[in-house]
């Protein structure tokens, strides 16, 4: 069975929930009396620093989230995040399928001070989905905060793909 298809499909829809970020951003730009900063800045930032330090441990093997550079510069200016999302969904789109079925060791900081790290083997295929449910999440955050803004993000924003379908099949 050749899986090649479903696994460009998986790395079309990671760049797909990307450019929903690109779309919150354009948004701003586009009413600039709502405070980016404040709220869609740094959701943004979090979200553009899991796909970064995913694309950084790619080729190791490993993942760690929790070693993002937690730069203020994405969540403080929409066009450097605009910027560093269009660079990530270039980079998404140049991966090696053959790699997505590789195990890779994900690492993650747990206890309630951070004093635990755990390590669980997932594999990258595993991985994407889980930075586009991720994603998703936030965005769900943020079109409530852009709402209270005046900023319409359309109806299905922030909301999970099965509720989307769901909503549609109703």
């Amino acid at each position: 069975m050749n899986n090649r298809p479903d696994l460009r499909r998986l790395i079309e829809y990671n760049v797909d929930v990307l450019s929903q970020g690109l779309h919150i951003i354009e948004a701003h730009l586009a009413q600039p009396e709502c405070a980016y900063e404040q709220h869609s800045g740094p959701h943004l930032r979090h979200v553009i620093e899991h796909y970064e330090a995913f694309l950084r441990d790619v080729g190791v093997h490993a993942v760690d989230y929790d070693s993002r550079d937690r730069d203020p510069g994405p969540e403080r200016d929409p066009l450097l995040a605009r910027e560093r999302i269009m660079a990530l969904q270039q980079r998404l789109r140049a991966l090696d399928v053959d790699l997505m079925d590789k195990p890779i060791a994900v690492h993650l900081r747990g206890g309630l001070a951070g004093e635990e790290n755990f390590v669980s083997f997932s594999s990258l295929k595993r991985e994407l989905l889980f930075l586009a449910s991720h994603t998703t999440h936030h965005y769900a955050v943020l079109r409530l905060h852009c709402r209270a803004q005046g900023i319409d993000l359309g109806e299905d924003f922030g909301k999970a793909p099965s509720t989307v379908r769901h909503a549609r099949q109703s």
